[in-house]
């Protein structure tokens, strides 16, 4: 009887140490979505005002969020649910060149206006949709060296019949 006692106890004692050791781990419950958002920064843009950068192009203007770091030009707009209607990024790289871009872990497609240093458009890639299989990327890069990349939703070129050869003016940019 003492035995059974015994075993008794310590099978308690087991199961109440598991129960507490469970409680101890944190359990995920987060959804894919909910993680996505979470690694979303989302845009600080209210308009355009003298803390926020805007890119105009015609009658245009584009509140935009710069990617001038190394990190920020990597990352981009991966993991974002969606760019707000007429916003984009801007990367500002140091000097011109043949950048190439692509697009993984995105959730929508993007039109990539290539800017030179002049700030005038040398090439669009226009409707580009987010990467379907990491090993096969596929990258995209201007016909001419650029400096800035416009990154915007799909179809915003076209709708804003913004085209190659037009001018840029940058507000509350600095290189």
């Amino acid at each position: 009887m003492k035995t059974y006692s015994l075993m008794l106890g310590i099978v308690m004692l087991i199961v109440l140490i598991f129960l507490g050791i469970s409680r101890a781990i944190p359990q995920k419950t987060s959804t894919p979505l909910e993680a996505a958002r979470a690694r979303s920064a989302p845009m600080p843009l209210t308009g355009p005002t003298k803390a926020n950068p805007t890119v105009q192009i015609g009658d245009t203007i584009i509140p935009v969020e710069l990617a001038k770091t190394p990190a920020e030009q990597e990352r981009g707009l991966s993991y974002r649910i969606s760019l707000d209607n007429n916003r984009g990024m801007l990367f500002v790289f140091e000097k011109p060149g043949l950048y190439k871009f692509w697009m993984p872990y995105m959730n929508f497609p993007l039109d990539m206006i290539w800017v030179d240093q002049d700030k005038r458009i040398v090439s669009i890639s226009e409707n580009v949709p987010p990467l379907s299989d990491l090993l096969k990327p596929i990258y995209y890069q201007p016909a001419q060296p650029a400096v800035y990349i416009l990154e915007v939703n799909a179809n915003f070129s076209k709708e804003h019949n913004i085209k190659v050869g037009d001018q840029l003016i940058f507000k509350n940019i600095d290189k």
